[in-house]
């Protein structure tokens, strides 16, 4: 395996187990929840249907992204045309996010540490995909052998 190729392999991996992880939240009793919204500086939890409704839905799309970024990584000579897509899906909701973080005037520390990360974490994966070579014929990733 081209050296590019095993360490994108790795960043998937490890982002994919990181994101997998968001999976625990869904079952987060609410005094838990509330009790971490406090601690973050966020003020008061609301206590409405929608504000558990979307806590939830969105540990669960986490977790389901790291998922797929976890299967791409570990089937990378079958699936490596997604690897640009997840690239550019990561800088996208990264650039997404920060904007969001801004209108919703988040705390300075959160900002930082959420969409810029992500969109920093697409960037490499583009950056590490243009140098692995996927058209070496030994690797069995070239347009005859793989199948998407």
């Amino acid at each position: 395996m081209h050296p590019f190729q095993t360490l994108l392999k790795w960043l998937l991996l490890l982002s994919g187990i990181f994101l997998v992880s968001a999976f625990a939240a869904m079952f987060l009793p609410r005094a838990w929840m509330a009790t971490a919204h406090q601690w973050l500086g966020l003020g008061e939890f609301p206590d409405t249907p929608i504000t558990f409704y979307l806590t939830r839905s969105t540990s669960l799309l986490y977790g389901v992204h790291g998922v797929i970024t976890f299967v791409v990584g570990v089937t990378l000579k079958h699936h490596w045309r997604m690897v640009p897509v997840l690239g550019w899906l990561h800088v996208f909701m990264g650039i997404s996010i920060f904007v969001i973080d801004l209108l919703a005037a988040m705390p300075t520390y959160w900002i930082a540490a959420e969409g810029l990360p992500v969109a920093g974490l697409g960037a490499m994966i583009l950056y590490l995909f243009k140098r692995a070579d996927f058209s070496d014929p030994q690797n069995g990733l070239n347009d005859e052998t793989s199948s998407v």
